[in-house]
């Protein structure tokens, strides 16, 4: 059992998704998960004006036993007085490590600073963890808050990271707001409903978005014009004219826009990116 080091000892101490329906103006889509991947009682929708989610990661660990180190530092913290118990949770990663996490706090953004909110009771938590630990050592002092983790999803069948090719055209991106923050289930549901139109869709889930894209190319993907300049091949332009919903990005559902150089508003056009990891790395 851990205890705040600097303490004495008999101080006391100080939580099933539904099908994304997507529109061609936006998209709905079930609720938040929380820690333990089930979904929240009475949840009906991503949208939620709770905030987004949060939680602190306590440690991370590598190696072929991380799972079992870290889980058994968890079954410690979950028996340390003043924890909650049920919010300790461990993941394995899609990157090669074990971290264990602990609560959940909703933060949102003030639309006049900018500014994310910061719970109290994270803050005491978070300073309340980093001080537990034993003979004098505190086990947590890297401890930090992070986005609640989210599990990948989707058929890996359709995952970007196993497809083979060099270019694929992105049609889409759902990043994380306040009120909409399963951007994995979404984009795994946007690939499903454009596979259902005989298109080929992947996702790809990175660690602030998830990305869908259609079609996989080769390096003859883009051409090289005099002066360096260089264009779509007839390929790729065929296949964006080929169907209304790959002609132009999308963000969260609907159809991105930006602001031209002579102050226009205008619709983005789905763009030519790299396969992510072909070169160790992400490509976009």
């Amino acid at each position: 059992m851990f205890r705040p080091v600097h303490e004495k000892c008999n101080r006391p101490g100080i939580a099933a998704l539904t099908l994304l329906m997507l529109l061609l103006q936006g998209c709905q889509a079930s609720g938040p998960n929380t820690a333990s991947g089930k979904n929240q009682k009475g949840s009906r929708s991503f949208f939620r004006p709770k905030g987004a989610p949060w939680t602190i990661l306590c440690l991370e660990m590598r190696g072929p036993s991380r799972m079992l180190h870290v889980q058994q530092i968890a079954e410690t913290l979950k028996r340390s007085r003043g924890v909650r118990s049920q919010e300790v949770f461990v993941r394995d990663e899609d990157d090669g490590a074990a971290r264990l996490y602990y609560g959940t706090y909703y933060r949102r953004t003030n639309p006049k600073t900018g500014k994310r909110s910061i719970p109290k009771k994270l803050v005491t938590d978070l300073e309340f963890i980093k001080q537990l630990g034993d003979s004098g050592q505190s086990f947590f002092l890297g401890a930090r808050k992070v986005r609640m983790p989210l599990p990948n999803v989707g058929n890996p069948d359709w995952d970007l990271k196993n497809a083979e090719g060099v270019y694929t055209l992105q049609v889409a991106v759902f990043e994380p707001t306040d009120d909409f923050w399963d951007c994995k289930q979404a984009a795994s549901e946007y690939c499903k409903y454009l596979r259902k139109q005989n298109l080929e869709a992947y996702f790809y889930h990175a660690d602030a978005s998830s990305m869908v894209t259609v079609g996989l190319f080769g390096e003859d993907a883009l051409i090289t014009q005099q002066k360096g300049l260089r264009r779509y091949s007839a390929k790729v332009k065929s296949l964006q004219k080929s169907n209304e919903l790959l002609r132009y990005n999308r963000l969260n559902g609907a159809v991105y826009t930006a602001m031209s150089d002579k102050g226009q508003k205008v619709r983005v056009e789905s763009r030519l990116v790299k396969i992510p990891g072909k070169d160790g790395s992400d490509q976009w």
